[in-house]
């Protein structure tokens, strides 16, 4: 079977856009194949690495029934089954994703928020709502959002001339997790915080407020601090527990366990060790105390403040205090920030997954649009944004609308694209970073067009890429000629009994043994007596019969007296077969059986395929192949262009 799978690894070159250039090097039933078809074939499979080398001639050979087989497949109409158009299908998609996602991307966005995470940022706010957002309803039109922005011009006006920021919190957030901190949010890098927010807070100065919006509401953003991003550091850390509501001795005596044992790490004790014996963070005491690496603002303020105050790996803090109890923390690893090619891809994934898919293609897009003949009408993209003032997009009165807009949108290689074809896209993937209803409606309508284009060119890709049309022939051709061969040959030689005995028998000379077998049955009884009252029923049976005659009367409910083995065996292979058919050694019979005799004959060689199996059917499965292969050179057409064949580099 290696020859047919030698052929499922084969990448077949197929370029349309090269046919003038490549000529035709073979015609099988009445299909053209091109030279560069066979070439990359030939070059890929006769590389230094090869393990085998062939001629042009072998390969021509190769290549030839290869393509036959394919064509039969095709002929038998396995190509329209609906499971190798599923598995197709699913194989080219999973195929077209990298080619699909190596458009063109915003290099500026991606340096923009690489350079905001080389710093960190920490701000507080106060969250000014939209209406109904306390009952999770975002569906927000612009008239909706003056009212709150009015309420938050004066409050960010009133701090300004000077009004505390605390007691503005106190008095107008309805963030109730941040209001018990005074807004308090915590430090931030690029891609941690909702972008509007993130503007907002990187183009602050330390101490200053402004206004930014998100699909919660406005957000008065105060900036406290900003620091360079020192990159990840690794801890290990000893925590002493303190449970909550501890009285002065409870708090007393972890603090008093802590200095021991910051003590004892200052007199040499091993970290990891006191980590294991000590630590109340069962999460992590089995590994030292092992925390792993992280960011400046993934820890509580007290903890980040003590590790990352740390000069060098293997420095450890003095004993401080948490929420959580008493800690010891040593550095044991630093990471800085990655340059912005190792951060590219990561940057790139974390906009997507934040919506602003378009946004980040956008370069690529607009090439795109040149390339499939983007056009549209302005007008009805200005009309459906108009609409959404009175009424959200997600909304049955907007779809009622539009639903059955004849309008088109724009149109994409000649193809339109209505109102009605977006509606259908809002109701399917209504998601977007941006909650205002026109903002929504815009947004929308660009991921739309992104969509389509995308499709355009996922359609496109094989007359575009030659390397994913190569890919994409592969697993076809590969697939076809796979089903039909196992239909053809393989199910054949294995499930054809009569076919493989006969194949046998006129090729009997082939199958030899160097030593002569036991073949037949190992018969236990359970003692001698009952050893030979088998043999005397038995003695004009042939042994299937027999055997089957055994199993059925010397078995009473779940107890059985007999225990048969089949056996194929030389002599050194079974301690029976040695024992009474070559005369050599003492087998030990097994556990509640007390004799045992053979049922069967020494063959000097095979009297059955079934004696040399594997053999005969990879034989007789090599014979079906060369007839097979035979037919089908006699069935379908094959020309071969040897004057271009030599010309194969």
């Amino acid at each position: 079977m290696k020859k047919y799978f030698f052929f499922l690894v084969m990448t077949i070159s197929f370029s349309v856009a090269a046919q003038q250039n490549d000529p035709v090097i073979m015609t099988i039933n009445g299909n053209d194949i091109r030279k560069s078809e066979f070439e990359y074939i030939y070059n890929k499979n006769n590389s230094e690495e090869s393990i085998e080398k062939k001629s042009l001639e072998d390969y021509a050979e190769l290549f030839k029934n290869f393509k036959l087989k394919v064509a039969e497949a095709e002929a038998q109409h396995l190509d329209t089954l609906p499971d190798f158009r599923r598995e197709l299908s699913e194989y080219r998609i999973q195929l077209a994703k990298p080619y699909l996602d190596s458009l063109e991307t915003n290099v500026n966005f991606e340096k923009k928020e690489y350079d905001r995470m080389k710093s960190f940022v920490e701000v507080s706010h106060i969250l000014l709502p939209f209406p109904n957002i306390s009952n999770n309803n975002f569906n927000i039109l612009p008239a909706d959002t003056v009212e709150p922005y009015k309420k938050a011009l004066q409050v960010y006006n009133r701090i300004r001339k000077g009004e505390s920021y605390n007691k503005m919190v106190q008095e107008y957030t309805i963030d109730e997790q941040s209001k018990e901190r005074d807004g308090y949010l915590g430090w931030f890098s690029g891609l941690q915080l909702n972008l509007p927010l993130e503007d907002a807070a990187y183009n602050l100065q330390v101490g200053q407020a402004g206004i930014a919006r998100s699909n919660y509401g406005y957000h008065i953003i105060k900036l406290l601090g900003k620091r360079e991003n020192p990159g990840k550091i690794r801890a290990s850390h000893i925590l002493i527990t303190v449970p909550e509501g501890a009285d002065e001795a409870q708090v007393s005596a972890a603090q008093n366990t802590i200095d021991s044992i910051y003590n004892a790490l200052l007199n040499g004790a091993d970290f990891a060790t006191l980590a294991k014996e000590t630590s109340g963070d069962r999460g992590n005491a089995a590994k030292g105390g092992d925390l792993g690496f992280f960011e400046y603002g993934r820890m509580v303020k007290e903890f980040r403040d003590n590790i990352f105050a740390l000069k060098k790996i293997g420095d450890i803090t003095k004993p401080f205090k948490t929420a959580f109890g008493f800690h010891v923390a040593k550095l044991t690893g630093e990471k800085p920030l990655e340059s912005f090619e190792e951060k590219k891809r990561e940057i790139e994934d974390m906009l997507k997954r934040g919506g602003y898919t378009v946004d980040l293609f956008a370069p690529g897009i607009d090439k795109l649009k040149k390339e499939f003949g983007f056009s549209k009408d302005d007008k009805i993209y200005q009309k459906l944004i108009a609409s959404a003032i009175t009424a959200y997009p997600t909304d049955s009165l907007f779809e009622a609308n539009y639903s059955n807009s004849p309008d088109v949108l724009f149109k994409v290689d000649n193809i339109s694209y209505t109102v009605a074809d977006f509606i259908k896209f809002l109701k399917k993937d209504p998601y977007s970073p941006y909650k205002v209803s026109t903002e929504l409606v815009a947004e929308r309508l660009k991921t739309y067009e992104y969509s389509v284009l995308l499709n355009a060119l996922d359609k496109d890709l094989e007359n575009r890429n030659p390397e994913f049309a190569n890919l994409v022939r592969e697993f076809r051709d590969g697939s076809l000629m796979f089903e039909v061969s196992k239909r053809e040959v393989w199910d054949k030689a294995s499930s054809d009994l009569d076919g493989l005995q006969k194949f046998f028998e006129a090729n009997k000379q082939q199958y030899t043994w160097d030593e002569p077998h036991y073949k037949g049955y190992v018969i236990f009884a359970k003692d001698t007596k009952t050893k030979k009252k088998m043999q005397k029923e038995i003695s004009k049976m042939k042994p299937e019969e027999a055997v089957a005659y055994l199993e059925e009367n010397y078995k009473v409910g779940e107890v059985s007296y007999i225990k048969t083995e089949k056996v194929l065996a030389e002599k050194g292979e079974n301690p029976f077969v040695d024992e009474l058919a070559f005369k050599t050694g003492k087998a030990e019979k097994p556990e509640g059986f007390g004799d045992f005799f053979l049922l069967g004959k020494v063959l000097n060689g095979p009297d059955s395929y079934t004696d040399v199996r594997g053999t005969v059917i990879t034989d007789y499965q090599d014979y079906l192949e060369k007839e097979w292969i035979k037919n089908l050179n006699k069935k379908y057409p094959v020309k071969l262009y040897r004057d271009v064949l030599i010309t194969i580099k």
